[in-house]
């Protein structure tokens, strides 16, 4: 067995070193770095210090519920590929005495075998309330395959309850919010609350149990429901969702199992998955946790409601997901064996073995960190089966796992890395060069391309897509165009010079020729990404919905002093610099007219010309109850260093204390 396991080993090598060579003779080349599905990984990623002070609530636990997503919809194609994990983080009583619980962000770029905490996920439309709040129970983690509202594609979500520390407070509450990173999980911001109900503990009136996708365009948070004010019968449950196209406003409930209909009281804990079949599997608690149901619909948010489903597996908290070659994988909390391991993985070929249950499973697996409440099973783009486990409530001591196995699985290859070359009108002037898309999260470089020399024309540079040229493997394929000027007979080249461009005029072909003036037949370049930044209106400007302003193409006014979020710049058919913004439009890029809203350079002072003037904090948050001093306007501030906090700056005074960095408050 171990020869044979080598001698494939040795053989896939084999493969992929010949794959690079024959690449790399085109001038493309792929990383062959991922690593060997046939390499099982078991690890730590965290486990809690108890001060011995108890926990938070009366909880017998402190890490529990983990949810991972492995990115491959960024923007920045060198995300593709990360793991981040978020879970339940229990704190103790002494930490909840100045702190409180927040879902930490954890990232892995080795597929799992390391981690490293890169933020935590506080709710910050809570922060000052009295008395304090965090978040609590089964955070959701989801990557957004297309743009929802004004969330593009790639940006990750997280749903999550937001709650007083303490459960039985007065003031007890359960917000289920939506929060939002832009920058693949290293900072967050809320998006909206979803729903909110009664205390978040059993019997309390919550929700709780979200569970995130996205179908025809809307997203959907299917979750677990006890408000009476839903319709339930008193300490009943249901399963229900709702919908969103802006991330904004959700729809009302449906139901999608409801206790009323049916002899089960207490069905939770909703995940899904599509079979070969194209139909769609909903999978859940029945009685509580004591057996685990399946249900079947060709509309994943129209499943009859006065369905029980079929049972599959005994106990509960289940989770079903869909193998990369279609095959489906099921896990619970059920099959334990004396020795409390169990937790096996079970594999089916369709739908009709899936509703035999694990009585009859296509394929079994066994695992090595055994048995788990609320275990998550996840594919990989390696091929391999990751499970994040958090073992059991009364689990001593609490800590999150992770192991992969190899379930037969294979790998998810991502899409293509085109090159095109056009000349100063935009023009295909070349065959484009395109690298087949490799394994998601394994990287590519075509940068010896977009040096690419082509008779008749000299290079001036990468129009769209520069910071594009080395990176990893995605779902989406990514396109890089290189623009080119012609060479008149002469030797000297013509049309207008490309602007923004990272790669030098060919030396061999220098030119002091002034360029052409763009007719009106040039088109304009594409938006070029950048950082995103906040900025405002200087003066009353309008939105365009094109980088060529015309009056036909003006969509709306933008008051003086609106901030708005710039992600990219792109230019006029005459070579006018714009903005565009968050939410597609464009506007102008004159400094007169509009300009960033935060000083970004390191300076020694600071002067208040705020009219009201502006207040000092002792923390960077800059959050009412973090307030210090009031400073008057022209008083002169003393600053040690700048801080950058998400989209804004903050300068950190000598006294230890944080100001604004914002332009309308201080120079």
């Amino acid at each position: 067995m171990k020869l044979a396991r080598r001698f494939r080993r040795l053989a896939k090598g084999a493969v992929i070193a010949a794959a690079v060579a024959v690449v790399e003779t085109t001038g493309l080349s792929v990383s062959t770095q991922a690593d060997s599905k046939l390499t099982p990984i078991n690890t730590n990623v965290y486990t809690p210090k108890n001060d011995g002070s108890g926990w938070l609530n009366g909880k017998n636990y402190a890490a529990l519920s983990p949810r991972v997503i492995q990115l491959e919809h960024q923007a920045n194609p060198k995300d593709n590929g990360k793991l981040l994990m978020t879970f339940e983080q229990v704190i103790t009583n002494n930490q909840a005495k100045t702190g409180s619980p927040s879902f930490p962000i954890y990232e892995s770029d080795d597929s799992g075998k390391s981690w490293k905490k890169v933020s935590s996920v506080l709710p910050t439309n809570h922060q000052g309330n009295s008395p304090r709040w965090g978040f609590m129970n089964c955070p959701q983690l989801y990557e957004l395959p297309e743009k929802i509202g004004d969330m593009p594609k790639g940006t990750v979500v997280l749903a999550g309850n937001a709650t007083p520390n303490d459960f039985n407070d007065p003031k007890a509450a359960t917000d289920l919010e939506m929060m939002r990173s832009d920058d693949a999980g290293q900072n967050w911001t809320f998006e909206s609350s979803i729903a909110t109900a009664g205390p978040s503990k059993l019997l309390g009136d919550p929700v709780w149990e979200p569970y995130l996708m996205v179908y025809n365009h809307q997203l959907v948070c299917y979750y677990s429901d006890e408000r009476d004010s839903s319709g339930l019968k008193p300490k009943a449950q249901a399963l229900v969702h709702q919908t969103t196209t802006d991330g904004k406003t959700w729809s009302p409930i449906k139901f999608d199992v409801d206790p009323n209909k049916i002899s089960d009281s207490r069905p939770g804990m909703a995940t899904l998955a599509q079979l070969s079949n194209g139909k769609w599997v909903l999978t859940y608690e029945q009685e509580g946790g004591k057996n685990s149901g399946a249900k079947i619909s060709d509309d994943p948010t129209n499943f009859n409601s006065a369905d029980a489903g079929t049972t599959i597996a005994p106990g509960g908290a289940p989770y079903v997901t869909k193998l990369n070659n279609g095959d489906i994988a099921f896990n619970n909390n059920g099959n334990s064996t004396s020795d409390n391991k169990g937790g096996y993985v079970f594999v089916f070929k369709d739908q009709e073995s899936l509703l035999k249950g694990t009585w009859h499973p296509t394929k079994q697996y066994s695992t090595q960190t055994g048995i788990g409440y609320n275990r998550q099973i996840l594919p990989l783009a390696n091929g391999m089966l990751l499970i994040a486990n958090g073992h059991e409530t009364n689990w001593n001591p609490s800590r999150i796992d992770v192991e992969t196995i190899d379930v037969g699985d294979t790998e998810q290859t991502g899409g293509n890395v085109t090159v095109h070359y056009v000349d100063q009108n935009g023009k295909s002037i070349a065959p484009d060069d395109v690298l087949k898309g490799g394994q998601i999260g394994t990287s590519y470089d075509v940068s010896a391309k977009t040096a690419k020399q082509i008779d008749g024309y000299t290079l001036t540079g990468i129009t769209t897509g520069k910071d594009d040229v080395t990176g990893n493997f995605g779902a989406d394929p990514i396109d890089i165009t290189v623009s080119y000027r012609t060479i008149q007979s002469s030797g000297t080249p013509t049309g207008p010079i490309i602007p923004n461009s990272n790669t030098p005029t060919n030396p061999t072909n220098p030119t002091t020729d002034t360029p052409t003036k763009p007719t009106s037949t040039n088109q304009a370049a594409k938006p070029t990404k950048v950082k995103p930044f906040m900025a405002y209106a200087k003066r009353v400007v309008y939105k365009y919905d094109k980088a060529t302003f015309t009056h036909s193409a003006r969509l709306s006014k933008v008051a003086k002093n609106t901030t708005m979020k710039v992600v990219a710049t792109a230019q006029s058919t005459n070579g006018a610099k714009r903005y565009q913004l968050s939410d597609g439009t464009y506007v102008t890029a004159k400094d007169s007219f509009v300009a960033p809203l935060y000083l970004t350079k390191k300076v020694k002072q600071l002067r208040v010309i705020k009219t009201e003037g502006v207040y000092t904090y002792k923390e960077r948050t800059l959050a009412k109850k973090n307030r210090v001093k009031h400073v008057k306007r022209g008083t002169t501030l003393r600053v040690k260093r700048l801080i950058t906090h998400r989209l804004t700056t903050r300068y950190q005074l000598t006294n230890g204390n944080y100001v604004t960095g914002n332009v309308q408050f201080v120079k």
